[in-house]
């Protein structure tokens, strides 16, 4: 496949390769995938040195005038503030120009020197909360599989009282069996942005649908988008249906989940080596892995690898049924992890393609009313 090479724009970094949860979903260390076994614990100073390094040469490479840094894990808060603190100056000393950081946390670890650490360096915060209490501690426990819901939630207090302006986001891993306004209601009382995930299944390990209803995912989806576009929680931005809306009205998709845009994520671990979009993981052990390393290799040299060249080939990337599809440009096959099969690989629609395609369709038809009506 020749693939046009675009330039890498933001890097998932991993400061930590363990966690303090064990949550039952997690495709990092409950999927499958035992590469967290081989990898630091922490990433050092001198791989952040050389991560800088490699940034700003791609930046100058691709004359990009900014980047984006999301500081993952296993839990990012692992590490502690100081530790931190020298890998944020130690890349930032080697690039030029002013790095937008993020850094995705379960929230269990916020405290007063984090909250300075974030304020400090302007880092956007976003926190992993499944909803409501139920909801959440069916899958996010810790090692000795005791709730966190509690422990979240005084966190994500500690945010908002200390540093507002940072707190810009929550991700919600869809419990199907909840109910949706009411999840909806209570994670936009906190007053930031919410994506609202599919689970991570694929083929060899399928979704749970209830009753076996395969349109279940964009049912529960639809009641929000039916509130949420009449004005409910309207200073909320639902990320997904943002983005499906945004795409069916011929704009261009606001993230990596749904698009046919060439996708400019790769993934640094601990150790320093490029990895393919994560989420990978999910889908068979090693799925994500390059073989390259900073010490060794630009950030361009990823763009040569098949895992990076598939997700920057567009349409090409698809199978015949998505590029024959009505919403080939509002579904764009869905997420790539939710595609895999262990015959196909990544050449399928995706397992939620029955959901998708109703999800889709009537909030296209629900759009033309408006507009019509208007």
């Amino acid at each position: 496949m020749k693939v046009k090479k675009y330039p890498i724009i933001e890097l998932v970094v991993k400061l930590a390769s363990r966690c303090n949860l064990n949550c039952t979903y997690c495709y990092e260390y409950n999927k499958g995938d035992e590469s967290w076994r081989q990898a630091s614990k922490y990433m050092s100073p001198l791989t952040a040195t050389l991560l800088g390094k490699r940034i700003q040469e791609h930046m100058e490479e691709f004359n990009l005038d900014s980047f984006d840094i999301g500081f993952h894990g296993g839990e990012p808060l692992l590490m502690n503030p100081i530790k931190m603190q020298e890998i944020i100056d130690n890349i930032q000393r080697e690039v030029s120009t002013k790095i937008g950081f993020g850094l995705q946390t379960n929230g269990v670890l916020i405290n007063d020197d984090f909250i300075e650490l974030f304020k400090k360096n302007d880092i956007s915060i976003s926190v992993s909360l499944d909803g409501l209490k139920e909801s959440h501690d069916k899958n996010r426990l810790d090692h000795k599989r005791v709730e966190s819901w509690e422990r979240v939630i005084t966190g994500i207090q500690k945010l908002q009282d200390k540093c507002p302006d940072n707190f810009v986001g929550i991700l919600c891993v869809i419990d199907i069996d909840s109910n949706p306004i009411e999840t909806f209601d209570f994670l936009a009382s906190f007053g930031v942005d919410i994506d609202f995930l599919l689970p991570l299944q694929n083929y060899h390990d399928l979704p749970y649908w209830p009753n076996g209803d395969k349109t279940a995912y964009g049912k529960w989806y639809f009641e929000i988008y039916k509130e949420w576009i009449k004005g409910r929680n309207s200073n909320i931005d639902v990320r997904f249906l943002k983005n499906i809306i945004t795409q069916l009205f011929g704009g261009e998709a606001i993230y990596e989940v749904m698009t046919t845009n060439p996708i400019g994520l790769l993934t640094i671990n601990t150790n320093g080596f490029m990895e393919g979009v994560d989420t990978l993981k999910s889908t068979s052990a090693g799925t994500q892995i390059t073989n390259l390393h900073i010490m060794h290799n630009s950030i361009s040299d990823s763009l040569s690898h098949e895992v990076v060249k598939l997700r920057q080939s567009g349409i090409d990337q698809l199978h015949e049924k998505c590029k024959k599809c009505d919403f080939l440009y509002g579904c764009a096959g869905g997420y790539i992890p939710n595609r895999f099969s262990k015959e196909n690989q990544f050449n399928n629609p995706s397992v939620y393609c029955d959901d998708l395609y109703w999800l889709l369709d009537n909030i296209q038809k629900d759009l033309i009313e408006r507009t019509a009506s208007k």
